[in-house]
Order: structure tokens, then C-alpha cells, then sequence
């Protein structure tokens, strides 16, 4: 924990809140911006990187890619979560998958799932509750899922502490804009704009978003000089990417928690007065809105001793007549799984789903009993 909090100077805060400005393939602008040299932004971040404190992936725009982004909260017996696991995985379209505990013991899952099946995956959740797989679920779909860079106006580089204003927060909340970002607006189409090449290079980047055009070419087989004019002519042009993730824990994960946390708000003003807030807090990760409801998923990630001064704020708001209802889980990040966009089931300009086959599959995974 000493070494962490060395690690965290001011010049390595303005370069890690920089990079969630300007794209890291734009080190020049990010270092003008703060006033230092490309070079000493450049070593500083390829030190972060490679002492494993920092990771910057792509954050896909799933509109764009015909994609509708999910998020799944599921519970189960005790014994079943093993299968449960596998129901998950046997989707095939999942981007995240981890254990969760609290009012959900099972998972918390995110998809990345083709737009014209969604019927099937709502279709798929249901039997793996009929077969006794889940006891019980929460499934949405949503926006995209916004991460928020991280950000350190709480962090006392003097004292090397954090300190936690909550009460202000909330009334930050009261007083904020009740216009809703356009980034949280309810995508009007799924349009599958991308090939196989372009997915490619797209899930690359979703691993390794600092990731080189040779490099890339190596992986695509064209050469740079391709990948780098399909980079801006197809994933640029086409807003193929939503943003870049800058993913840094803000505080030392031994001493702190991530929670997934369902919120639903009074009405869209009072959930865009909320999210409006949102952007310059370290505790939040990322957020997205569920379609057709003044609801908001957010991942939280707090030290232990504040997480009740989080849920004390929250229950405030609800008085306040801002907040209806929430609810929230802890997510075990020691034992999570991530993947990239699922660029094998896609063929000839379609992404490929066969539902019956899927659904054969869920039923040898059901309890023995009910098999």
C-alpha cells in the first residue's frame, strides 16, 4: 500500500485524468494539455502500464456493431453456482462475468448481444429459471456502458488520503443539470457497421487500447499502412469506439469493494440530475441506462469504512424524492471473467445465434432432477 500511494503523485494524476480526455493515440495533445513533454507523458504511462497499475482497453460502441449492451443480476441455490456459471457462459455473447453476493447470490453478468435475437436471450433466461438453474433474476437491457476516468479532486497529495464529502454530493445532485447526456439517450437503431477484419482490430484494442497499428497488423495480416487507414476511415468514421477505459483502482483493492448497484430514479431529470454528478467522483467505475426506464446501473468501488456513507447518501435521496428504490451487490473481483467482443460468431457481415442449440445445451447444464 506505500508503493501505491507513491505511485500516486500529482503529475501521474494529471496524466491518468488526461488519458480519459484525449485517445492514448494522441500523447501530444494529452501532454500539451498539462503543460509537459510528450516523452516524460509517454515513459510515465509505459511505466504504469508495465508495473501493472493502469490498463487502457476500447470501449466498443455495441449500436454500431448491431450489438444491444445487457446487464444481468442472478441468484441461486447454494451448490448451483457452478451451473449457473455455465448457463451464463453457454450464452456465448457475455463480455463479464463475476460472483456476487448480497441480494443476488450468483452473478453479475454483462452482454454484448446480437440486437436481432434479443427475444431469444429473454427467452433463454427465463427457461434457465424454469429449469431451477437461477431462483431468481434481474435482467436489463441498457445503453452503453459509460466508464468514468478516473479522477482525484477527493485525493490530499500532502497527507496522501482521501476524504469523502458525501453530504455534498448529494446536494450537488439537487442542484444539477436535469438535462440527460446524449450518451444515456435510448439508441434509436442496431446497425451491424463493421466486418470481419474491422472486428479484429476492434478486439485487440478492447484488450489492449495503447495497442500499436504494426502490432495490430500482425494480428489482422494487412499491413500497417491498412490497418492504419482502416483504423480512421472504418472504427473512426463509423464510431466504431465509444471511448477509451482508463482502468486504475483509485485506492488500494486489499481495503476497498466493487458493488454493482440498481437504481431507480423518480423520473429521467432526477436520474440525469444524479449522473450529471457522476463524471468527476472516484468511487464510480461506470454506469449505463436500462431502454425505456428512469433506470441507472452503476458499478461503485469504495473503501470498506465508506461504503455505509454511500448507502446513508443514497437513502437520503430517496427522502429527497430524487431516488424511488435501489438495490446493490458486491461483485468479487478476484474471481471475475472478461472478454472481448465475440468476433467468432460473426459470418458474413451477421452475427450468428442458434437458439435451439443453446438451449439443448442449458438443459444438460439443469439440475440433475429436473434433467
Amino acid at each position: 500500500m506505500l508503493h501505491y500511494f507513491k505511485v500516486l503523485d500529482p503529475i501521474n494524476a494529471k496524466i491518468i485524468e488526461g488519458l480519459g480526455r484525449y485517445s492514448p493515440k494522441n500523447i501530444s495533445s494529452l501532454a500539451k494539455s498539462i503543460g509537459l513533454p510528450s516523452t516524460t507523458v509517454a515513459f510515465r504511462i509505459k511505466k504504469l502500464l508495465g508495473e501493472g497499475y493502469l490498463k487502457v482497453n476500447a470501449k466498443l460502441n455495441s449500436p454500431n456493431l448491431g450489438l444491444m449492451k445487457a446487464v444481468l443480476f442472478a441468484d441461486t441455490k447454494h451448490g448451483l453456482e457452478d451451473r449457473l456459471f455455465s448457463a451464463i457462459e453457454n450464452v456465448g455473447y457475455w463480455t463479464y462475468i463475476a460472483p456476487c453476493y448480497g441480494k443476488f447470490n450468483g452473478f453479475y453478468a454483462v452482454f454484448s448481444f446480437p440486437a436481432a435475437y434479443k427475444e431469444k436471450l429473454e427467452d433463454y433466461l427465463d427457461n434457465a429459471k424454469l429449469l431451477g438453474i437461477m431462483s431468481d433474476y434481474v435482467f436489463h437491457w441498457t445503453t452503453n456502458i459509460y466508464a468514468v476516468s478516473p479522477n482525484f479532486n477527493w485525493f490530499n497529495f500532502k497527507k496522501r488520503a482521501w476524504s469523502f464529502p458525501w453530504e455534498k454530493w448529494v446536494e450537488e445532485i439537487l442542484k444539477a443539470s436535469g438535462n440527460l447526456p446524449e450518451c444515456l439517450r435510448d439508441p434509436r437503431i442496431y446497425a451491424v457497421g463493421v466486418d470481419e477484419i474491422d472486428l479484429l482490430m476492434l478486439k485487440e484494442m478492447e484488450k489492449n487500447g495503447t495497442i500499436g497499428f504494426t502490432e495490430l497488423a500482425e494480428v489482422v495480416k494487412i499491413t500497417p499502412q491498412g490497418v492504419r487507414n482502416r483504423y480512421h476511415q472504418h472504427i473512426v468514421k463509423r464510431g466504431l469506439i465509444a471511448e477509451y477505459e482508463i482502468a486504475i483502482f483509485p485506492y488500494p483493492l486489499q481495503s476497498s469493494d466493487l458493488f454493482g448497484i440498481f437504481l431507480d430514479f423518480e423520473d429521467e431529470e432526477a436520474l440525469a440530475k444524479f449522473v450529471n454528478t457522476l463524471l468527476n467522483k472516484p468511487f464510480t467505475i461506470n454506469y449505463a441506462k436500462v431502454i425505456r426506464r428512469s433506470s441507472l446501473v452503476v458499478n461503485f468501488y469504495t473503501p470498506k469504512v465508506e461504503f455505509p456513507n454511500l448507502i446513508k447518501s443514497l437513502n437520503h435521496l430517496i427522502e429527497k424524492g430524487v431516488l424511488r428504490d435501489f438495490f446493490y451487490v458486491t461483485i468479487d473481483v478476484t474471481s471475475f471473467r472478461r472478454q472481448t467482443v465475440s468476433y467468432e460468431y460473426f459470418k458474413d457481415g451477421k452475427w450468428i445465434y442458434d437458439h435451439e442449440e443453446k438451449m439443448k445445451k442449458l438443459m444438460t447444464i439443469a439440475p440433475l432432477k429436473m434433467a
